[in-house]
């Protein structure tokens, strides 16, 4: 029987089929936190006996693409115990979640993959990249110190504390495309699941609260950057001096998805900085009619018609062809009956487009979109935005 759970004892059997798949030995905090989480979230089971035996785990999320607010499926612990394997199970889930999640107007949906060819079968595509840049400590030793200002150690326990990180977030790394409106049971569960993970505030002349760093202390061999968010130049300044003062307890200091461009200003002599970038999240397009509805196009006075035919195997309602009307940076969208589209792919290259993986006109070129029209009318209404993510679930 397949169902969705919201029970405490059954969201535990839930962590204990997820601890069992992924190896995973939760503290007692781990456990109380992965319990208050489940209240929040959709816990669809497959169950024998009352036992779950396979499960998919939807976070519902909002995210911002293209500076608008979508709905969002943050799928996790996609997992079965050995003797469910091979038996369907998943599949079953998918399809119970992804109506369910239809019903409910649910534009996109997110996950990481232990498999990527796997989650190509549910109409998933690799959308966002993921880069650590490993900084020496005679580079990080160059940072001119900014004395202007200060910064203080913060902790997730003050409220005020909370609200500031919370709102600085809001206005620099939440507006980024495809990143997350990041809710408040979320933000709880990455500070106290997540054991290790630290804070500090940055403060200007006037002590108004300009940036912040997420970082973690690993042995004496790493100082771990895996947030920084910053209002301005200064800010950044006044975090990276906060950093380099730990140049002497760390070797190196590694940074996840921070600008480098900007960081590296901070810096006389760059070789010796590394880079290393790979493929990290994959989402699709779940609802395409409202998606396409919400997503923001470039602006131009003159009404655009075109179609576009979406071969997707798991969501029927987005299969055949849909005729777009765009004017004014808005779509009007339809299911039609048509021989023929100006565009065609299947959910995972549209996903990509839209998402801006890839444009239009590289889509094409690659042959991930077969275009038969007579004006790529598309290329010129969708404006390059590089995806970012810096959540991972």
């Amino acid at each position: 029987m397949i169902r969705k759970v919201t029970g405490r004892q059954d969201i535990d059997k839930t962590r204990r089929l997820a601890s069992y798949a992924f190896n995973a030995n939760h503290t007692d905090v781990q456990k109380e936190e992965f319990l208050i989480k489940g209240k929040y979230i959709d816990n669809y089971v497959e169950e024998i006996g009352g036992d779950v035996t396979s499960q998919v785990i939807n976070h519902p999320y909002e995210v911002s693409v293209n500076g608008q607010v979508m709905t969002m499926a943050g799928i996790v612990d996609v997992a079965s115990y050995p003797e469910a394997r091979g038996t369907g199970s998943i599949s079953r889930l998918f399809e119970f979640a992804f109506n369910d999640l239809y019903e409910r107007g649910t534009e996109l949906s997110y996950l990481a993959p232990f498999s990527q060819p796997f989650y190509r079968k549910f109409g998933y595509e690799v959308v966002f990249d993921v880069e650590e840049t490993y900084i020496p400590t005679h580079v990080i030793q160059q940072v001119k110190q900014e004395k202007k200002g200060y910064t203080k150690r913060a902790f997730w326990e003050n409220e005020e504390d909370q609200k500031i990180v919370k709102e600085i977030y809001r206005k620099t790394l939440g507006t980024h495309n495809g990143s997350l409106l990041r809710e408040d049971y979320w933000w709880d569960f990455e500070f106290k699941y997540f054991e290790g993970k630290r804070l500090a505030i940055a403060y200007d002349e006037n002590n108004q609260a300009c940036g912040y760093i997420n970082y973690s202390l690993i042995g004496f061999t790493e100082f771990k950057i895996n947030e920084l968010a910053y209002t301005s130049m200064f800010a950044l300044r006044k975090l990276m001096t906060f950093v380099a003062s730990h140049s002497g307890s760390f070797p190196m200091f590694v940074a996840k998805n921070i600008d480098v461009k900007m960081v590296s200003e901070l810096f006389t002599e760059t070789m010796s900085i590394r880079r290393e970038k790979q493929t990290d999240m994959m989402a699709r397009i779940l609802d395409f009619e409202r998606f396409i509805t919400k997503f923001k196009f470039k602006k131009i006075a003159q009404k655009k018609t075109l179609f576009i035919e979406i071969e997707d195997t798991n969501c029927d309602w987005n299969n055949g062809i849909f005729q777009l009307e765009i004017k004014n940076g808005q779509a009007t969208c339809e299911k039609v009956e048509r021989d023929k589209a100006d565009y065609r792919g299947t959910i995972q290259r549209w996903t990509q487009v839209f998402l801006g993986k890839h444009t239009v006109k590289d889509a094409i070129w690659g042959e991930f979109l077969e275009f038969t029209g007579t004006d790529d009318v598309l290329s010129t209404l969708i404006e390059p935005n590089i995806p970012y993510l810096y959540d991972h679930f």
